[in-house]
């Protein structure tokens, strides 16, 4: 806020004004581009939380590997076990 007695005391007297943003504190998003168009982001919630672990995953790192590995038993695991309930 600017004091000037001649004009409106909001108004900058350069025309501009240095705004920072959110983002400028944020870490990048590390989701893949097509996570990111659907709307997906670090506070999407419990899937965005999956989406971000699976994101920070490297391929070349055979723990990570392993971990994809449990992601993906841990979530299909419920597929399966419900066809066998309702088969059984």
């Amino acid at each position: 806020m600017y004091d000037d007695p001649a004009g409106d005391p909001t108004e900058d007297p350069a025309g501009e004004l240095e705004l920072i943003r959110p983002e400028d504190f944020l870490p990048p998003n590390p989701f893949p581009a097509d996570a990111q168009r659907l709307g997906f982001d670090r506070f999407t919630g419990d899937n965005g939380a999956l989406l971000a672990v699976a994101a920070s995953l490297d391929s070349t790192k055979v723990s990570h590997r392993i971990v994809a590995w449990l992601l993906l038993v841990v979530v299909g695991m419920p597929v399966p076990l419900e066809v066998w309930q309702i088969l059984r």
